[in-house]
């Protein structure tokens, strides 16, 4: 059966369409069928994070009755079947995103929305067209009491809520404690994906970090989130690979 998860943060620039992209990427090394679909109408990049660029159709055709769903999906060479939202066009009736998607169910494992940024009808959109949400923060206060108020949406729409990714994980004192963090999420944190510099890499190069750089101890983390997001631990690695990971570490370039 399709699981159909939509990512949410409250608040934007945390990197949520950077785990999204990566979380979906590392399932579809797995093995999986992935679909990540642009949830954000109105500031769409999920196509940029891929390499995709600019597409003659897209989700806002489909959700405005001007396209088929199959003809605006693009496979990435990576094995994921993508959605994009239009950059150009910043107008789609959201209403209809659950109702688009009943034919790519049972096709794909995993269907990913990616949200936009804040709690607006553009988010509950998504998370509508969803059964499971994912919530992503950095773990400093701001970002988390606007997680939070995504997640409320969430709770009142009856959505199961997987767990909280926090993102942009830096190691500082500043930082939210994580008992503290889990105290007002009231959720799992089922990963913590450090700040790193080959994930500003494969932005830049327009290609997810799991693929740009697999041995690197950030792609890890998002593996590991991956895993859990199945509901699995994640595979212990052996020292030849915990090898690697250090030695790219080291040498970043």
């Amino acid at each position: 059966m399709t699981r159909v998860i939509s990512v949410v943060s409250g608040k934007g620039g945390v990197g949520k369409t950077t785990t999204t992209v990566n979380i979906g990427t590392s399932l579809a090394q797995q093995g999986h069928e992935v679909m990540i679909i642009d949830g954000n109408f109105s500031g769409a990049n999920v196509s940029q994070h891929f390499g995709l660029g600019f597409q003659d159709v897209s989700l806002n055709d489909v959700l405005n009755g001007d396209a088929y769903i199959t003809q605006a999906v693009t496979k990435h060479s990576e094995g994921v079947s993508v959605l994009p939202a239009s950059v150009l066009d910043f107008g789609a009736n959201a209403e209809n995103l659950k109702h688009s998607l009943v034919e790519f169910l049972g096709d794909k494992d995993y269907v990913f929305i990616d949200a936009a940024a804040g709690i607006g009808d553009e988010v509950q959109a998504s998370i509508e067209a969803s059964d499971e949400v994912l919530l992503v923060s950095e773990p400093e206060l701001p970002s988390l009491t606007n997680c939070l108020g995504a997640k409320k949406i969430a709770e009142q729409l009856d959505r199961e809520v997987i767990g909280l990714v926090l993102n942009s994980v830096r190691g500082e004192n500043s930082e939210v404690d994580r008992e503290d963090v889990k105290d007002l999420m009231e959720t799992e944190i089922i990963g913590e994906v450090p700040d790193h510099p080959h994930v500003r890499e494969g932005i830049a190069l327009r290609e997810p970090v799991v693929s740009y750089r697999p041995d690197s101890i950030v792609s890890a983390k998002i593996e590991n989130v991956a895993y859990r997001v199945k509901g699995e631990e994640p595979p212990t690695r052996g020292a030849l690979l915990r090898a690697k990971m250090k030695l790219q570490d080291i040498n970043p370039l």
